[in-house]
């Protein structure tokens, strides 16, 4: 019967469900491929493809849209009333979706309009009139202007302005802000001056009305100079030359706060060419120190550490009390592997401003790589007296016990630092790896996961997944786990030497000899692939090239135990017995040393068989 065929065949039926099922597919992409453009666009990146991914993705759903309604509209001249009702709804829920998907341009065009009025949108610069009954004469305002005009000429971000009235000392600074406000004006320049036979005294204010986190207060002074100097205007070109070089600063830490870190080193270094050399200048601070500290933090940001470092270095010859640009260079000499000068400057601002408990987070890694790790959690205890709540400090304090063996404590210090941060990818990783150590395997699969879900980018937390399938004999899962970490990081030579060990297990020996190059074409001082390579050609009968790699490990480790068993294994081969001894020898002491009875004991057996043959 049909019925009975159709059990038997359930293909007829599946097919069209497939088919269904795929014409979704350019719905479900269009929908993800807008979805992507609109996040780059919230987040503010305003490039080439974020404009490609909208574009591309709004036409395929109005295309998409359209064709659905007029496809239903054939439809509806069916007789069938079944098939009308449905195209109907059908083309119902189109025109719902072209409504959407036109209300969504309309909101991402607002939003693009926002995000580039932001980067693009001029700060304004309001100039009044010198309070005096001569300014026309003197020309201090006229000056001024022109001179602000001139150094700001190259920068469309900028724009000034003459508001073309006075703003008297009696009315003070509250009218001023008032009318800068009404104006629009980001800065209001103001002041006043009046002159004597012999002197004149100038008063100029700078006011930042727009909100600027960081940048430091201006305070100005009267300036007294002798009259001469009015009329020949010297007066009038230092006070130009001051106003611009605190405009420039402004506007360049408008830009760092925007992210436009090429645009804010550009503008900090135009400002150093206005910085006055007048013995009495009217800006009581000019606080160069922190214009060189904040063009340091946008170089760090560009990536580029050695002009970072040179500009932390100027800001503290002018002020040796500013505790952040010791922690900020502290971190450029940790990224450039300068562990002890690392070490020297988180301690300098420690010492200058002992509240500042976030810098502990820092010295703690370059403490480990020395083998201190005793005195980076003594630090970390005392970051933790001064802010109990700094989830970064439990974080690191946990790593550190782990590095000492001490598990479980380990594990409590990431368990609270979770607590305080629950999304915290760092800490869910560095538990996992905890637990891994402790051979709680799946334990450590389930923080590596949501450390993924957390961030899928993470290099690291796939890494030590990978770790995790290697450990349980899970070798494609491993090999997977890794090849995944290094699309998201090409230069991580762990990865390659892990993935190198997953080929090498599966005897997969060019692979992993591949791998491990690779690894030290990143690393050329990373040891163990050095091991590792020795290994695969060892396994292969390639016994000198395994020798020179065994040579090499020994180099850069004069304590490697493994590496001097190994070699002793090479030397027995190749005839050399006095050698091999030696070797063998020299790993059982070594690994006594190191506490691995174990492997002393192999060693030892060895050794034994050695001297008899």
């Amino acid at each position: 019967s049909e019925s009975e065929q159709t059990k038997l065949n359930p293909l007829p039926s599946i097919v069209p469900r497939v088919t269904q099922w795929l014409g979704w597919l350019p719905t479900v992409a269009s929908c993800a491929i807008t979805a992507v453009g609109g996040f780059k666009l919230i987040r503010g990146e305003l490039e080439q493809l974020t404009v490609i991914l909208l574009a591309v993705g709004f036409v395929s759903l109005l295309s998409i849209c359209l064709y659905v309604w007029f496809k239903q509209s054939r439809i509806d001249e069916s007789g069938d009333t079944l098939v009308k009702h449905y195209s109907q709804k059908t083309r119902y829920l189109a025109l719902v979706g072209l409504f959407a998907v036109v209300l969504l341009m309309v909101m991402s065009g607002g939003g693009w309009y926002h995000q580039h009025k932001l980067l693009k949108n001029p700060v304004v610069v309001l100039v009044a009139n010198f309070e005096n009954p001569q300014d026309n004469k003197w020309g201090v305002t006229k000056n001024i202007i022109e001179q602000l005009r001139n150094a700001l000429a190259e920068y469309e971000d900028v724009e000034v302005q003459a508001l073309d009235e006075e703003i008297t000392a009696q009315e003070g600074s509250k009218v001023a802000r008032a009318k800068g406000e009404k104006n629009y004006a980001d800065i209001m320049l103001w002041g006043w001056y009046q002159e004597t036979d012999s002197h004149a005294q100038v008063t100029v204010k700078f006011e930042v009305l727009s909100e600027l986190n960081s940048l430091p207060p201006v305070q100005t002074k009267p300036l007294t100079q002798k009259i001469a100097k009015l009329k020949s205007f010297e007066i009038q070109t230092q006070l130009s030359e001051e106003m611009s070089y605190l405009t420039l600063f402004t506007i360049g830490l408008v830009r760092y706060e925007l992210e436009d870190y090429d645009g804010a080193i550009a503008r900090l270094t135009k400002a150093l060419e206005f910085v006055p050399d007048a013995e009495q200048a009217i800006v009581q601070d000019h606080a160069i120190e922190a214009l060189y500290f904040y063009r340091g933090n946008a170089y760090y940001k560009k990536g580029e550490l050695g002009q970072a470092i040179s500009d932390y270095n100027r800001a503290l010859a002018i002020n040796p009390e500013l505790a952040e640009a010791y922690s900020n260079r502290g971190v450029a000499y940790s990224d450039q592997g300068e562990l002890d000068q690392e070490i020297t400057d988180y301690n300098q601002a420690l010492k200058i401003n002992l509240k500042l408990a976030e810098f502990y987070k820092n010295p703690v890694v370059a403490y480990s790589d020395q083998g201190e790790l005793d005195q980076a959690i003594s630090d970390y205890n005392r970051a933790l007296t001064i802010n109990p709540e700094l989830s970064e400090a439990y974080n690191n304090r946990g790593v550190y016990h782990s590095k000492k063996g001490e598990i479980d404590q380990a594990i409590s210090d990431f368990d609270r630092a979770l607590t305080i941060n629950p999304e915290d990818a760092e800490a869910y990783n560095n538990r996992g790896t905890a637990y891994s150590d402790k051979g709680e395997i799946e334990q450590a699969f389930s923080d590596y996961d949501r450390a993924l879900t957390i961030n899928p980018e993470y290099a690291e937390a796939y890494n030590n997944r990978g770790l995790a399938y290697y450990q349980k004999g899970e070798l494609d899962q491993a090999i997977t786990d890794y090849t995944q970490a290094l699309k998201i990081n090409s230069e991580y030579a762990k990865a390659y030497n892990n993935r190198g060990l997953a080929y090498y297990k599966k005897g997969k020996l060019d692979q992993a000899i591949s791998d491990y190059n690779r690894a030290l074409k990143i690393h050329p001082e990373y040891v163990i692939p050095y091991f590792n390579h020795g290994n695969a050609y060892y396994k292969k009968g390639e016994l000198d090239q395994a020798l020179a790699d065994y040579n090499q490990a020994l180099k850069i480790h004069p304590e490697y135990a493994a590496a001097y068993n190994n070699r002793g294994n090479i030397y027995s081969k190749l005839g050399d017995k006095k050698k091999a001894i030696q070797d063998v020898k020299q790993a059982a002491k070594l690994y006594a040393e190191q506490g691995d009875i174990a492997r002393q004991q192999k060693a030892l057996e060895r050794l034994k068989q050695l001297e008899q043959d």
